[in-house]
């Protein structure tokens, strides 16, 4: 059976890209998209999606929305390892969890990381209760403020559109959610989180940092004969 493995990290740190070299690259591999994502594949599940949060009680609400949706995403990556693959989840209950660490000091919310907290205390216990697995690997792609905000300009010029800055490129959002998994992997004892600097590193280094890390076999490359 395979192996269950979040990506995750700050925005424009690379996730998504990362997932799409591994799909393109790596045999074996099977992606759960990411939350906004996965929520448009089945709408029928998730008619109403809260909006961008602009109190403490609608980040509340929204906090439980999407760790009732994660746990969704978790029970469908546990039913694809039934094909023998590793599947890789574009993002996790980590990043909810890094957001309201991040929005209690920011937004100045006291209590939004205490509630977050407990909704993941419940979501451990849920999977207990009904047998599920925990992912096996957790990836954690970081880049500095500065590099963000560089990427998401090239990015919204790439789809045309206006350019903005909006709160995902918030340097003390990004400087406080890598203050989060730093200390998160510096508890980590069982050599399960992966912490890489994209800063001045190509997807192809990544990828290989990534598959070097989880020991992941790469396609081989067709060739056609003359």
């Amino acid at each position: 059976m395979g192996r269950i493995i979040v990506i995750d990290g700050t925005s424009n740190a690379g996730k998504t890209t990362l997932c799409e070299n591994l799909q393109k690259n790596i045999e074996n591999v099977i992606i759960i998209p990411g939350a906004s994502t996965f929520v448009k594949q089945h709408q029928d599940r998730y008619p109403n999606i809260p909006p961008i949060p602009k109190t403490i009680e609608e980040e509340k609400i929204n906090q439980a929305f999407f760790f009732k949706l994660e746990l969704d995403r978790l029970i469908e990556a546990i039913k694809l390892l039934k094909n023998n693959v590793d599947v890789f989840m574009d993002r996790s209950v980590l990043e909810i969890l890094s957001v309201a660490y991040s929005f209690e000091s920011i937004n100045n919310w006291p209590g939004i990381y205490s509630n977050a907290q407990a909704l993941y205390n419940r979501f451990v216990a849920l999977i207990k209760e009904r047998g599920l697995r925990f992912p096996d690997s957790y990836i954690w792609l970081q880049a500095s403020p500065e590099e963000v905000i560089r990427r998401n300009t090239i990015r919204q010029r790439d789809r045309g559109q206006k350019l903005s800055e909006n709160e995902w490129v918030n340097s003390k959002l990004i400087m406080k959610q890598i203050e989060f998994f730093e200390k998160l992997c510096n508890l980590d004892k069982q050599n399960k989180f992966k912490m890489i600097n994209t800063n001045n590193k190509t997807k192809e280094d990544v990828l290989n940092e990534v598959s070097g890390f989880l020991r992941l076999k790469r396609k081989e490359i067709e060739r056609n004969d003359d």
